[in-house]
């Protein structure tokens, strides 16, 4: 994060874009990732000046010029070119030995720690930022870029040190301009650690002082924006000033990426959404590698459920830091919401491999395996071992945490249901069972009955042995009709 830089040489004005602000993103059932207004922070040196076209050109302007070829985007390719370390350094070898021509050593190493700087290797940098100023004491671009890389580390009163170092050589040089930015941006960061009003003010004075030296320096517009915008939680008059501010910076320069991620964030205050997506997406146009404006085109894709749109943003800030912890996660969540399941589960399990104290990889790779798997007990296991993981985490929050419980109690309802289930299961088949059995039995007892009534029908079965014998034929005749005898006279 951070603000612009900017180097004067010949007359010309180098511009770098600058980070910002970068909004808080939050998906549906997903642990946070980001936070809601970051420090600003010093951004990479500049690149080498190249001269005007009618200057005469020495070894170092012809060594700036080629590492600004060697930089160029390629056919159809988004961004600058990214050098191998092995160019880096050939690159910086090349400005070493162009400075001892020009006869200008402190520029040529400095310039060689600037190529190092752009290059990733800060360690590098910083050595031939330190060789500079062994040769000059007071080549201030030196000073500046060294407190950048102190800022970069972590090292805020080391950082302020040389940014007022680089001031106190010489307060009314255009070179001091990008270390009153500088100086500005790390008084604003410690003003809003305590809500100093003061430290605000003391911030504003320094933008100011680089504003009076160079009035066209956007890297003090954009940070008296973000100033404006911060405070305007408070104030929301505040909120017009930051929006004023911006809009005399685009007359100066509509190229310049983070004006328009700062505009963003003050229609996305207003609740402009769609105006605010807007100027996220032209900030990107302009500056694909601008970490905070991919990240808030993310987060608004995120909550309106244009997944796909949010995974592309989260891969063009992967592809500028390969381990940004927020945009690994916001992938799981970005894939998750594709549907894309064992993706999501490995990009969050890549998260613990960057930070394994990350607390909120654990608590979304409990939800793929509750909400997203087959929901077998092997999987719910799983799930309720990573929300008990998530539950024991150093850096978890209360919410997610009270949440984890009430998914863990879910789970063990779950098993408790599907227990329940089994044995009623199992008390359904022992009654089938016998149903079955005693249907049989029936059957067997019907066949029975059914094969003696087809045997009688049939004739019934014979006399047995040694029984009355059949009447002859022409046996005698039946006895006379009985006649009633007369009465006695």
């Amino acid at each position: 994060m951070g603000i612009g830089m900017e180097t004067k040489n010949n007359n010309r004005r180098a511009k770098l874009a600058s980070g910002v602000v970068a909004l808080t993103f939050v998906a549906a059932s997903a642990h946070a990732a980001g936070t809601a207004a970051q420090a600003p922070a010093a951004t990479p040196a500049a690149a080498p000046s190249v001269p005007a076209k009618n200057e005469k050109k020495g070894a170092l302007d012809e060594a700036a010029e080629q590492y600004k070829q060697a930089r160029a985007p390629k056919k159809d390719q988004v961004g600058l070119t990214v050098l191998s370390p092995d160019e880096c350094k050939s690159i910086a070898k090349d400005f070493i030995r162009a400075g001892e021509k020009d006869k200008r050593e402190a520029d040529g190493i400095f310039s060689a720690g600037v190529v190092y700087d752009q290059c990733g290797l800060e360690k590098d940098a910083e050595g031939y930022y330190k060789q500079a100023l062994g040769k000059n004491p007071k080549l201030q671009p030196a000073m500046n870029n060294l407190g950048v890389l102190y800022q970069r580390a972590g090292q805020t009163p080391a950082a302020l040190q040389q940014f007022e170092a680089a001031i106190k050589v010489n307060p009314t040089s255009p070179q001091a301009v990008q270390a009153y930015n500088n100086r500005g941006a790390l008084l604003f960061d410690k003003a809003k650690q305590t809500n100093n009003k003061a430290g605000y003010d003391e911030a504003i004075g320094s933008i100011r002082r680089a504003l009076a030296l160079d009035a066209e320096s956007m890297a003090a517009y954009q940070l008296l924006a973000q100033i404006y915008y911060h405070t305007a939680e408070s104030d929301r008059a505040k909120l017009k000033l930051a929006q004023l501010v911006c809009d005399e910076a685009k007359k100066i320069d509509q190229n310049y990426a983070p004006i328009y991620n700062t505009l963003g964030l003050i229609k996305l205050r207003s609740k402009d959404v769609t105006g605010a997506l807007t100027e996220f997406r032209k900030a990107v146009s302009i500056d694909p590698g601008l970490t905070e404006a991919q990240l808030n085109v993310a987060a608004i894709s995120l909550s309106s459920r244009n997944y796909k749109q949010a995974e592309d943003a989260f891969q063009a800030v992967l592809k500028k830091l390969p381990s940004h912890v927020e945009s690994t996660i916001g992938m799981g969540v970005a894939l998750r919401g594709q549907r894309k399941n064992d993706e999501a589960e490995n990009w969050y399990k890549k998260v613990l491999q960057i930070d394994a104290k990350y607390c909120g990889a654990l608590y979304n790779l409990g939800l793929i395996f509750q909400d997203y798997k087959s929901g077998s007990p092997d999987e719910l296991n799983k799930g309720k071992d990573y929300y008990n993981k998530y539950i024991a985490c150093e850096r978890n929050d209360k919410e997610h945490v009270d949440d984890a419980r009430r998914r863990i109690k879910d789970i063990d309802d779950t098993f408790k249901a599907l227990e329940e289930a089994k044995k009623l299961e199992e008390e359904l088949k022992k009654q089938m069972a016998e149903m079955e059995r005693m249907q049989k039995q029936q059957e067997e007892q019907m066949k029975k009955f059914e094969e003696q009534q087809k045997q009688q029908q049939g004739g019934g079965a014979p006399p047995a042995a040694g029984g009355a014998s059949a009447p002859a034929a022409g046996g005698a005749p039946p006895p006379a009709e009985a006649k009633p005898a007369e009465p006695k006279k």
